[in-house]
């Protein structure tokens, strides 16, 4: 009796194998992942079902996995582990047999690529046109690489003129020096018309305020530097009457 449960125990085993599907993920260069090779050891893949435990298995020599004990059948999620890059996962349909085919093996009915928090129902790009097979090929499409650091940014002389300061003084220091040029180039009557309009404008009253000169009565003695700052347009001569009407209001 034992001996026939053993041979019943064997049989089943060997029909599990000669129905289980080989699927194999390939590692392709690509600008994310130029050299597949470099991959780590620890690179592997399992093929998730609802109704049987996973399936896993490693990477291997010459960039590849290769699933071949797969038995069950139903719709499979293949995700793939790496700790350096972030995979696709991908949907793997397995079918029986059918009973009026000559087929007598699991067959593979579908292969797409899907995303975590998409409809199941919802099929994602075809991975393969050459089903149903007993074997499958399937691309691993890498989404980016992992990043556990912040980059600290390097040195850069163009970044500096990012900042407003700097270029607030870069056209300081331009018109400091490029304007003695464009006075001496420009037309005589023009330049004595730009110098008559820089002493009677304010900013000539304030040069000459700084300066300490204008003590004769002037405009730019009646110029109230404090009060230009601060965005006030009435000079000290129309003050007092400006002032002594603000005062009576507020008195009133």
């Amino acid at each position: 009796m034992m001996l026939k449960s053993s041979l019943l125990l064997v049989a089943a085993q060997l029909a599990s194998l000669a129905s289980a599907v080989t699927l194999r993920i390939q590692f392709l260069p690509s600008n994310a992942l130029p050299n597949p090779n470099a991959l780590s050891a620890s690179t592997h893949a399992t093929l998730t079902s609802g109704t049987a435990p996973p399936v896993n298995a490693i990477i291997r020599r010459g960039g590849y996995i290769e699933l071949t004990n797969v038995t069950t059948t139903g719709s499979h999620v293949l995700d793939i582990y790496s700790h350096e890059y972030t995979f696709a996962p991908c949907r793997i349909d397995i079918a029986p047999p059918s009973p009026n085919s000559a087929v007598t093996e699991n067959i593979i009915t579908g292969a797409y690529e899907t995303y975590r928090g998409v409809q199941w129902s919802d099929h994602g790009p075809i991975l393969s046109t050459l089903l149903p097979s007993t074997s499958l090929t399937v691309n691993a499409k890498v989404l980016a690489r992992k990043q556990f650091y912040e980059e600290r940014p390097g040195f850069s002389p163009l970044n500096l003129l990012k900042n407003p300061m700097i270029l607030m003084g870069v056209v300081a220091l331009g018109i400091t020096f490029g304007m003695p040029k464009l006075m001496e180039n420009m037309d005589p009557e023009m330049k004595a018309e730009y110098e008559e309009m820089q002493k009677s404008g304010p900013m000539g009253s304030i040069g000459k305020a700084l300066q300490g000169g204008g003590g004769g009565g002037g405009k730019a003695s009646d110029f109230d530097l404090a009060g230009f700052l601060a965005g006030s347009q009435t000079s000290k001569s129309t003050g007092t009457e400006s002032g002594g009407n603000s005062i009576r209001e507020r008195k009133r």
